[in-house]
């Protein structure tokens, strides 16, 4: 008996160390995360406006259904920006200049035998960019992004489509937040 409550004590305390040991090892790693976290949200503060491009990639019969094509989403998140009270830079716009704010939009969709399709979304804003460890050339960089990853039966397409609104709306709820609050 003296013996077991022994090795429950030694074990015990063990778990403990262990635990105390991975916490701590853990900890600045966590801390960086939520520090890339927080700088991409702060460098959506003072956005004055931006454009909006998406496509599809995936098989012909996911990419041809007339409720997921890039034209449709397109509207989707563009109606959505601009319920939210944020100007939309058109196309001809984002084009003609690299000074321009971006947000791309990446549905990748891939149908299974069994008729399932797996699908995954990413946000990406692109921003005007100077890398100053190369004599401060200017560019173009994804400063914030977002995405999701889901499966949907082919008959539950339109579910792509609201998911790719809730990818919106995340953008959105970060953007209200650091420029309003």
């Amino acid at each position: 008996m003296v013996s077991y409550l022994l090795s429950r004590i030694s074990s015990k305390r063990i778990f403990k160390q262990i635990f105390l040991l991975t916490t701590l090892i853990s900890f600045p790693v966590l801390l960086f995360a939520q520090n890339e976290i927080e700088r991409a949200r702060i460098s959506l503060q003072g956005l004055q406006e931006f454009g909006f491009t998406a496509n599809i990639e995936g098989s012909q019969q996911v990419v041809d259904h007339d409720s997921l094509t890039p034209t449709v989403i397109r509207q989707q998140a563009i109606n959505q920006i601009v319920e939210a009270g944020i100007r939309f830079v058109s196309d001809d716009e984002v084009e003609s200049s690299a000074d321009i704010p971006f947000l791309y939009m990446h549905i990748n969709t891939m149908r299974l035998d069994n008729g399932l399709i797996p699908f995954s979304i990413n946000l990406h804003l692109y921003q005007p960019v100077k890398l100053t460890l190369n004599r401060d050339l200017q560019t173009s960089a994804s400063t914030w992004d977002t995405g999701m990853v889901g499966i949907v039966s082919q008959d539950q397409l339109p579910l792509i489509n609201q998911a790719a609104e809730n990818v919106m709306e995340a953008f959105i709820y970060d953007y209200q937040n650091a420029n309003f609050d």
